[in-house]
């Protein structure tokens, strides 16, 4: 299963979305399990205020109607709502509205001893009750119910008494449809707050991801061997020392790199010579060896002429780096030049060719040996040879096919390494030394291309060369 993959800023803030979501949990613990179990709370701030002005306009429209309309007046009161009103008294009976059967615990609260004596007084219902209004807002279950209560200032006449009234909001959620209070400007504080928070915390991490991407960068092409490579190690942090570490690292690998070469290129100069005198005194002797000895200097011959194409390629691929110094760039007729590297390197091979009129600017010797090298790998290890080339983009894309064995998956990334080998039996008469396609990789580097490899379906290795023009 394929991983997902997230900016480092992306994964910052869905931990931090994550850390708010963990207080909001506890936060909402602690309200219902700490303070208390009831929802009176609610009402003491902006929510209870909602609800007093909710009653005294509900009080106004009553006491200017007859009691015969005041059902009306709650019906019009819940129009469009999803919240019903209902008159209590203070014995806990429902006295006007379609409430349900209130539970146990909300009838204790909607009755009130103290405004009950208040029936043996005539009173009319306009008249004003001096103490404040009580409020309690419960939540009942099966089915989940929240009821909200307040006591009012009026009175309703029923068998020549005038009984107090509580007025119940019943409504399936603790907002109450809004009139208790409204969700969207909570969300919306929310919302913004996480926006700010975002782009508080944007350039903080836009500063961190930033670091690690040029760390990124940087150690790919040092792993590609350009050691040249150098970080800003200004930041004061991890991240700081992080980017001098990799700049020691890319300074000391390329001073490691360049003795290695330096010392290689100088050992292959040196086995020249002996090499060469090898061969001539191996010579002198053929001339005056015996019919029995031919055979074994012949053998020595070959391993001799074998050890001077080693040194011959060594050197090749010491000196491939200094190409550009030791080259100009000239106009090349791409067919031209691809038509000479097969009459030197494959004279009677068929070989397909599927090239345009494709003029380029580039080092002549370069492109010419690194075609050759690739060619050469293809005619001794398979047959059914294509060229192709065509100007895309910008840029000019060769390929080589072959219908051969190819080579395992795993050695694909690593084809174009120094003396890399895909088969490991292969011996030094079915291969080469392995600098054939580093040398290749080094030549169309410094033509300003790139060169890769990949097997081709149906069997057989494809080389994919992009030039600039």
């Amino acid at each position: 299963m394929k991983r997902l993959k997230l900016p480092l800023y992306t994964k910052i803030l869905l931990w931090f979305l994550v850390n708010l979501a963990v207080l909001a949990l506890f936060g909402y613990v602690y309200v219902s399990k700490l303070i208390t179990p009831e929802l009176e709370w609610l009402l003491s701030g902006p929510p209870g205020s909602k609800f007093e002005d909710l009653s005294a306009r509900l009080s106004d429209q009553l006491i200017n109607r007859p009691q015969s309309d005041w059902l009306d007046v709650l019906e019009r009161f819940e129009d469009r709502r999803d919240v019903t009103f209902a008159l209590f008294g203070t014995d806990g009976q429902l006295v006007l509205g379609h409430a349900p059967e209130p539970p146990e615990d909300v009838r204790k609260r909607l009755i009130d001893k103290r405004r009950a004596e208040s029936r043996q007084r005539p009173q009319r219902p306009n008249d004003s009750a001096q103490p404040p209004k009580p409020r309690f807002l419960l939540r009942s279950e099966m089915p989940t119910r929240y009821w909200a209560g307040i006591h009012m200032d009026i009175l309703y006449e029923q068998n020549g008494l005038w009984h107090p009234l509580t007025l119940a909001m019943i409504s399936h959620d603790v907002s109450a449809d809004g009139l208790l209070f409204n969700w969207t400007p909570w969300v919306i504080l929310f919302s913004c707050g996480i926006l700010f928070s975002a782009l508080l915390w944007f350039p903080f991490v836009q500063g961190i991801t930033e670091a690690i991407r040029r760390t990124n960068e940087a150690s790919k092409r040092i792993a590609a061997g350009q050691f040249d490579v150098r970080l800003p190690d200004q930041r004061g942090d991890e991240l700081g020392e992080l980017a001098s570490s990799v700049n020691t690292m890319a300074a000391q690998l390329g001073d490691y790199m360049t003795q290695q070469r330096r010392i290689t290129a100088d050992v292959a100069h040196e086995l020249c010579s002996p090499i060469a005198r090898m061969q001539m005194a191996l010579g002198v002797v053929e001339q005056r060896s015996t019919p029995e000895q031919a055979t074994y200097l012949q053998k020595l011959d070959r391993e001799l002429q074998h050890m001077a194409k080693l040194v011959e390629e060594v050197l090749a691929f010491t000196k491939a780096e200094t190409i550009p110094d030791r080259e100009t760039p000239e106009d090349i007729d791409l067919r031209e030049l691809i038509q000479n590297v097969l009459a030197r390197e494959a004279p009677e091979n068929c070989i397909q060719l599927d090239i345009g009129d494709i003029k380029l600017h580039s080092l002549r010797n370069a492109l010419d040996r690194a075609i050759g090298n690739v060619l050469r790998n293809s005619v001794r290890y398979a047959c059914d040879i294509e060229i192709h080339a065509k100007a895309e983009n910008g840029r000019v894309i060769i390929q080589i096919l072959d219908r051969g064995p190819g080579i395992p998956a795993e050695s694909v990334s690593r084809l174009f390494e120094p003396f890399y080998r895909p088969e490991a039996a292969r011996g030094r008469n079915t291969g080469g030394s392995g600098l054939g396609l580093a040398i290749t990789k080094r030549c169309i580097e410094a033509c300003q291309g790139t060169v890769t490899a990949r097997n081709r379906e149906g069997g057989g290795l494809v080389v994919d060369i992009s030039l600039p023009f």
